[in-house]
């Protein structure tokens, strides 16, 4: 049989040598017709096709080239064709480096936060204890009170378990015999807290038991930072002595230079948990290391037969609200940050997508003008799978290029991005682009160059050869390709793009929102700043009265300063929040009800400084001591929420022990809430009292969470007002530095950080989106008049004018842009349900934004549609008609 294959594969090669033969003197012909000599024309013809030995060696060669050798050849020929293309290569590898740019910054955040594992040792059998909320909408909260982590602590022995606040606060850090003092971040945690993590201490140890219960001696762990800039990393640390919070404290070890948690921290000191005070509340957190004969379903049900046995204060028959649950470590320090970045990482996702979507178009667009060399090639013998391995190898190599320079498109993007974010988010880890963001990017660069050249290349390896040939080589043939794929296209990136857009238009209104608001007060002028209180010289609120005085007295006689006062909170800011009673009015009746309100104290004259306007009543004066009675100023929202049936004034509250006469109602400031749903800040109820007055307990609650700060209202410049803060307060007490200075706008941009970043980022990218969809529908357009130039040559010749020959071009354009704007705001409603959380004063159907984005997408698609179809104006019919 091997002769009839001889004699097939000989019949086969005449008959292609045959086909190359006639299309050489189909495109002599046309040559002459181009006004070329007949030997020109012959020469220019053979040198396109080549002569018919050399086409049947180039076919043999095919049929018997090496893999390898076949692969560096596809390289070779893409690298020509490219390199014949300049502008495409240029558009294709742009586009595609904004896309994997994007996505190489935000996955490098998402990455070290959400995939890579915590920086302990089997980081993945650790846990915090959380109670889950069994009702609508469930939810979780990993703060527990004293008794529950009591409970755990006796109730679960096979858990490695500890206790600790994940609260880091400010404390001032001095030394013995130095008049001087640094403001240092502290973090209170239990008795083996670095054990259940796995790292011990490099130099010491951590707390014993007996240093972790109430009245325990004062000891301290302190960072590697701090060990080396405070001690010149002196080996023989442990046992010397540090002042905390006006108390000695003893160094008892010094953690690795490795060691992170979620937050910065420079000193951790022993928590000493109970029951009561700050016990009572949920403010402790337990972390718990599962032994490996333990799954995470067997100490589920042991945490959930512990919570079902333990004393209950309610009725049996009424239904549980809420279960104990061991919720994994890494995934409780990023349940607040989880969201907003799978929304980002979902949006460069969507942008990437619409880059590839938009190359698949270019390509389709490339390809139907390279028609007639594609049937060339398929005539030459090379098949479908050459043509389409061809054609793949050209994405290969504009992908990798687009990889490449997404790559450091994205390394610079996530210097920025840093910038934006600030201290957003965790530290447990550095946020690079490193080994395996390179691995990612590559691979996404080789599934991309899939994505947007795997169809094209399919779609034209099914061309009609011979009409291809004959079509693309006439000037006299009217045929028109096969565009509904890169119309489907269009149509898909548009509506993609609409997503993004609607999203960021939804994002950029709540932020809008959230800054017109009225502040309540006026923040121009005010500068402020912040120091700790922890102090044990500061437990009685003489002596926080007698600091305050001095202070201020200090800092009024600064050059320029208007007036000044001292606040535990500021606006726009989270204050403490406390329950009350109502002691008098309808609500008096009502035994045993608890409200809630946000609580600060003020020193007279905060009022004046910050401009917040007096209703009714009167203000804090300095005649407001311990030594009078207790007062209260309330504000209009606490009057809405509380005092619809009586009058405020003169009204009484208790709060904790003590009893206060609401003298004053206020306006209304702009603060943020630990209750109720009041977004990032709003209209909260607040109580102020005087400074003067506050309880010892209540001061020393109040200053283990938030620190009080100077505000003066000056005239001066900054820097002058800051060095003279700076100078006034070492000036009262040297060992309490101020840890940083803010204007009020720098609080309120503070305050709305996550917003801030998340609009910026979602609008960067509908942005570039709609850059995108631009590019794409103009290279929809601009083929299509190549395409019909004779037939537009030929309308115009029998009187069609210009307007209508360029309407219809532009009118394919905006319908192609009507049905994905039409598509995406129906994609949008069902999208942004995600962003439901996160909106404020507007709605996820927001007729604005809706309207706003189909009207701006169909500006940009007459813009995009209108500028190649202008082309048509420079058609000269009579040139048109000359060449056919």
């Amino acid at each position: 049989m091997g002769w009839m294959k001889y004699f097939r594969r000989a019949q086969w090669e005449r008959e292609r040598a045959e086909e190359i033969d006639s299309y050489i003197e189909i495109e002599t012909a046309e040559n002459e017709e181009r006004g070329m000599a007949p030997e020109e024309a012959r020469a220019a013809a053979l040198r396109r096709f080549g002569n018919r030995q050399l086409v049947q060696e180039e076919i043999r060669e095919m049929n018997t080239i090496r893999p390898v050798e076949s692969k560096l050849r596809d390289l070779r020929y893409a690298a020509r064709a490219l390199r014949r293309s300049p502008g495409f290569f240029c558009t294709a590898v742009l586009t595609l480096a904004l896309g994997i740019g994007a996505n190489t910054a935000i996955f490098s955040i998402v990455d070290s936060l959400l995939l890579r594992p915590l920086p302990y040792p089997r980081a993945d059998r650790l846990a915090q204890i959380s109670l889950e909320f069994l009702g609508q909408g469930g939810g979780l909260n990993t703060a527990v009170n004293g008794r529950i982590w009591e409970m755990v602590r006796d109730g679960a022995p096979a858990l490695d378990k500890a206790v600790y606040s994940a609260s880091v606060t400010g404390i001032n850090l001095a030394f013995p015999g130095q008049n001087r003092a640094e403001f240092a971040r502290q973090q209170r945690v239990g008795s083996g807290y670095f054990r259940v993590l796995g790292v011990a201490p490099m130099v010491g140890r951590e707390f014993s038991a007996d240093e972790d219960r109430v009245g325990g001696p004062p000891v301290a762990v302190i960072s590697h930072a701090l060990w080396q800039r405070v001690f010149a990393s002196d080996p023989a640390v442990t046992g010397k002595v540090i002042h905390l919070r006006g108390e000695p404290h003893e160094v008892v070890g010094v953690m690795p230079a490795e060691f992170r948690t979620n937050s910065v921290v420079d000193v951790w000191t022993p928590l000493r948990p109970s029951t009561t005070g700050e016990g009572q509340g949920t403010n402790y957190h337990v972390i718990a290391r599962l032994p490996d004969s333990l799954s995470w379903a067997s100490v589920q049900q042991q945490l959930a037969a512990l919570w079902a046995a333990r004393p209950r204060t309610r009725s049996a028959n009424q239904p549980e609200e809420y279960r104990l649950i061991a919720f994994p470590l890494q995934a409780s320090f990023t349940l607040e940050i989880r969201s907003p970045l799978l929304i980002l990482w979902s949006a460069v996702g969507m942008v990437l997508l619409i880059a590839c979507v938009n190359i698949a178009s270019l390509l389709l667009a490339r390809a139907g003008s390279r028609s007639r060399e594609l049937a060339t090639r398929l005539a030459l013998g090379c098949g479908r799978a050459g043509v389409v391995r061809q054609l793949l190898t050209e994405s290969v190599l504009v992908s990798m290029a687009g990889g490449l320079l997404g790559l450091a498109l994205g390394a610079l993007a996530l210097g920025g991005l840093g910038r934006l974010a600030g201290d957003l988010f965790p530290v447990w880890q550095p946020v690079q682009v490193d080994g395996r963001v390179l691995a990612v990017t590559l691979g996404l660069s080789l599934l991309t160059s899939l994505v947007f050249g795997l169809a094209p290349a399919l779609h034209f390896s099914r061309i009609d050869i011979q009409g291809n040939l004959i079509q693309g080589g006439s000037r006299g043939h009217a045929g028109r390709a096969n565009h509904w794929p890169q119309r489907f296209l269009v149509v898909t990136e548009v509506a993609l793009g609409v997503i993004l857009l609607v999203s960021a238009g939804l994002l950029v209104r709540s932020f809008a929102h959230l800054r017109g608001l009225d502040p309540g007060f006026d923040p121009n002028r005010v500068l402020t700043a912040s120091f700790s209180l922890q102090d044990a010289r500061y437990k009685d609120s003489q002596a926080v009265g007698r600091l305050f005085r001095a202070g201020l007295e200090r800092m009024k006689q600064i050059p320029g300063v208007e007036s000044a006062a001292v606040t535990l909170s500021l606006p726009f800011e989270g204050a403490l929040n406390v329950g009350f009673h109502r002691l008098d009015g309808p609500a008096a009746r009502e035994q045993g009800r608890n409200e809630i309100t946000n609580i600060t104290y003020v020193t007279p004259g905060y009022f004046e400084t910050m401009r917040i306007p007096l209703r009714r009543g009167r203000l804090l004066q300095d005649s407001d001591s311990a030594s009078t009675g207790l007062v209260a100023l309330v504000n209009d929202a606490f009057v809405a929420e509380y005092f619809r049936e009586q009058e405020a004034v003169g009204s009484h509250l208790q709060v904790g022990r003590q009893q206060f006469e609401v003298v004053g109602v206020v306006g209304n400031v702009q603060s943020g809430a630990g209750w109720g749903r009041f977004g990032p800040y709003g209209q909260v109820p607040f109580l102020y009292v005087a400074s003067g007055q506050v309880a010892g307990e209540l001061l020393a609650s109040a200053h283990t969470w938030f620190a009080p700060h100077w505000v003066v209202r000056g005239n001066g410049s900054v820097a002058a007002l800051k060095a003279g803060m700076q100078q006034a307060a070492a000036a009262v007490d040297p060992l309490l530095p101020i840890s940083g200075f803010k204007a009020m706008d720098e609080v309120r941009a503070g305050t709305l950080g996550m917003e801030r970043f998340m609009m910026s980022l979602l609008a960067g990218l509908a942005g570039l989106s709609l850059l995108l969809s631009g590019i794409g529908l103009y290279g929809l357009i601009s083929g299509s008049v190549v395409e019909r130039t004779r037939e537009l040559g030929i309308r115009m010749a029998l009187g069609a004018t210009f307007g209508r020959a360029v309407r219809s071009v532009v009118l394919p354009g905006l319908w192609l842009t009507l049905a994905g704007v039409s598509i995406g705001l129906l994609g949008a409603m069902a999208a942004t349900r995600v962003l439901r959380s996160m909106l404020w004063g507007v709605t996820t159907t927001d007729p604005l934004t809706l309207g706003g984005v189909a009207a701006g997408l169909l500006l940009v698609a007459v813009l995009a549609s209108l500028a190649p179809a202008l082309r048509i104006l420079r058609l000269d019919p009579a040139n048109t008609l000359r060449h056919e």
